[in-house]
């Protein structure tokens, strides 16, 4: 088989529309990475990956895959495995793709849409001439549930918000997906087309329809083996509720969803596997559950450290029974419940040699015959190759050596794990990335890096952020504060909530480092977006003296005005739910004003004391840039030197490459001025220009 590069220079089939007539910048369509004695270009950390979420059909006989091309322009590649030939699928203009499922073995259902934001609608594509791929819904904000075993091409599809109806969640509907019933190829052409169903705005024929639940705004919908609508879960007064379909109706579940997080549906009907309850000095174990009854089943996995939040599922690919469980520990591992499957992955890792030697092999998928796989293999310095195994020929091709091929990984630097105690004697895990040449002797200027969430974590590999930090000669610090998945299980569950002490974790983390001499103490600084954004503004507003310089992006700095935005998040569809979990978990901000003032850094911003850089999307659904421009009003009005960013288009973090360079760019020349050794550092401005 050939390579993914090779792929690129052969000819092209194009569909949907034309590609952007606008030529590419050189340096960014690289293929191959800059000569070592370069500088590595901003924008070779944060390109898309040319190639990712390779899935192979049911029968194994094709398998599409989501590709980038020029700069920054999602596309499809469906490959016929037999011929070696391949389709390439693309949107019209710059609209994009995203969201791919096959519906069967000969038809991909996909989502188009533009400024990587905003649905353009459902289209269905054959996989043998991708030009009659057609339109099957319009502009609907839409989640494709399921391809149901039994009638593939008849997918469940949760239109979330309706475009035809003030934006509000119209539920679960049946489509056909083999055909549309008005014109295939008028919303190609830009023209306004009139749905078939008002009701729905789909131009497919809606075979059924659902009951939309109730007790609260819908959060997510689960489908059975089978593919079958099973499970909602909605959201009332910041709880949330299990429904079952009977076949019929939503039909309450008595299962405190407090006490279980589901994880996936079970093996059997009226099965469910979720992350059980609590037990004392032990990491969480996952079990099966009757969602019936609610009552707790046999234990399927527990690991002696990590709790197993956030796993993810490894089905059989024909009945869709449970194989194995992927989750994070120190690495990133797979448990497999399937003697064949350990047997396997054994036998894969032994093929590959030296590739897999401090990588981490993963099994993504197969056919549903299990004659032919896709692997993943990556590592901390090295970006992810995909595998192509062929069990009856027992040959394994390299389909792509490397996702980012313009990343050198002799270059990149390796990423330890390490653990250390807090003040309260709990361990804390994180990751340290040194930059080339930090030593005792020579220590490095220190970037803490803090994840956003807070219920995430960061994990080992190939980390973007990170090695263009340390490719810039910055040491990374990466904590998985309390709140962080897998860890979870070491404080109370009302620490999940418990802001002011995940910011106390990481300041500890950095005070643990310091210790080994590795960091200088006078050049530090704190970085992140989202919920990291808060911790960078926390670190520099609370740690006087700690801290020279702090970066914050799409940050949230006032919880009292992040419940009243989410309120109007809500009005508009855009964040149903948010507010009651807000106000049940962090309180009400008219009676608990001292709470909110001791975990709302911007209301002591007259504490800070040294430079902030500021970044934010105007359009962001989640965290209001109101946010951050109240901070900068703050930051001028105390002559704080700061820096400010704000993107109109943008929504909860940068998604053009463009304004990604552009931020990153910005970034650099901020930490390089105000983490200089003081003797040479220049005196930082009062403010930057802000973008329009």
């Amino acid at each position: 088989m050939r390579s993914w590069t090779s792929w690129m220079a052969a000819g092209l089939c194009l569909a949907l529309g034309n590609p952007s007539a606008a030529k590419p910048d050189p340096l960014l369509n690289r293929q191959v990475p800059v000569p070592a004695t370069e500088p590595i270009p901003v924008a070779d950390f944060f390109r898309p990956n040319l190639f990712s979420n390779p899935e192979l059909n049911p029968a194994g006989t094709h398998f599409f895959a989501s590709t980038t091309t020029g700069i920054d322009r999602s596309e499809v590649v469906i490959y016929d495995i037999a011929s070696r030939k391949y389709q390439r699928l693309y949107g019209p203009g710059k609209k994009d793709i995203r969201h791919v499922d096959w519906l069967g073995d000969d038809l991909l259902i996909l989502t188009l849409v533009s400024d990587n934001r905003f649905s353009e609608g459902l289209y269905v594509t054959p996989v043998n001439d991708v030009q009659q791929s057609y339109g099957v819904d319009y502009r609907n904000a839409d989640v494709v549930l399921s391809s149901p075993l039994a009638a593939p091409h008849k997918p469940l599809v949760w239109i979330r918000r309706s475009a035809f109806d003030h934006g509000n969640d119209r539920g679960v509907v049946q489509i056909d997906g083999l055909r549309a019933r008005d014109n295939p190829f008028a919303i190609n052409s830009g023209a306004y087309v009139k749905p078939s169903s008002i009701e729905y705005g789909t131009l497919a024929k809606v075979l059924r329809s659902f009951p939309v639940p109730k007790n609260g705004a819908t959060r997510n919908y689960l489908t059975d083996a089978a593919g079958e609508l099973a499970y909602a879960i909605t959201v009332l007064e910041g709880k949330n509720h299990l429904h079952r379909f009977d076949g019929k109706q939503w039909l309450p579940c008595p299962v405190d969803l407090d006490e279980v997080q589901i994880v996936a549906v079970g093996d059997q009907a009226g099965g469910l596997v979720v992350l059980g309850p609590r037990e004392k000095g032990k990491p969480r174990a996952l079990h099966f559950l009757d969602a019936a009854t609610g009552l707790l089943g046999e234990k399927i996995l527990q690991d002696e450290k990590f709790d197993l939040g956030h796993s993810r599922i490894y089905r059989h690919p024909a009945d869709g029974r449970l194989l194995g469980i992927h989750f994070d520990r120190e690495m990133p591992t797979t448990a497999w419940l399937a003697p064949a499957y350990q047997k396997l992955q054994r036998k894969i890792e032994a093929s590959i040699g030296k590739l897999s030697t401090g990588s981490v092999v993963s099994i993504m998928g197969s056919d549903r015959a299990e004659k032919r796989f896709f692997v993943s293999v990556r590592s901390d310095r090295r970006p992810t190759a995909f595998l192509l195994i062929d069990i009856e020929k027992g040959a394994i091709s390299p389909v792509v050596p490397s996702v980012a091929p313009w990343i050198d990984p002799e270059r990149m630097r390796p990423m330890t794990f390490l653990s250390y105690k807090n003040r309260e004697g709990v361990a804390i895990d994180g990751y340290l990335t040194l930059p080339a040449g930090a030593s005792k002797e020579s220590p490095a200027p220190l970037v803490v890096l803090a994840h956003g969430g807070p219920w995430a974590r960061d994990t080992w590999g190939f980390d973007a952020e990170a090695q263009f930090l340390a490719s810039r000669g910055y040491a990374v610090f990466q904590a998985n504060y309390r709140g962080s998945i897998g860890t979870q299980w070491r404080f109370p569950a009302s620490d999940l909530w418990a802001f002011r002490a995940m910011h106390d974790d990481v300041t500890d983390g950095v005070r643990k480092l310091l210790q080994t001499g590795l960091i200088d103490p006078d050049r530090i600084a704190i970085m992140g977006g989202s919920f990291g954004g808060y911790l960078a503004l926390c670190g520099v507003t609370y740690e006087q003296g700690l801290y020279r310089c702090a970066v914050a992006t799409s940050g949230v700095f006032d919880w009292a005005e992040m419940i009243a935005e989410a309120k109007r998040f809500e009005s508009d569809g855009s964040g149903r739910g948010r507010t009651g979990v807000l106000r049940r978990f962090l309180g009400d901000p008219k009676t608990d004003r001292e709470h909110f003032d001791s975990i709302s850094p911007i209301r002591y911003a007259a504490q800070i004391q040294v430079p902030v850089f500021v970044a934010h999307g105007r359009s962001d659904p989640v965290a209001s840039v109101e946010q951050s421009e109240r901070l900068v009003a703050k930051l001028k009005k105390n002559g704080v030197p700061h820096v400010a960013l704000f993107e109109r288009g943008e929504g909860h973090g940068m998604a053009d490459l463009e304004n990604r360079v552009k931020l990153y760019s910005a970034i650099e020349a901020f930490l390089a001025t105000n983490l200089a050794p003081r003797a040479a550092a220049a005196p930082p401005t009062a403010s930057a220009a802000t973008a329009p």
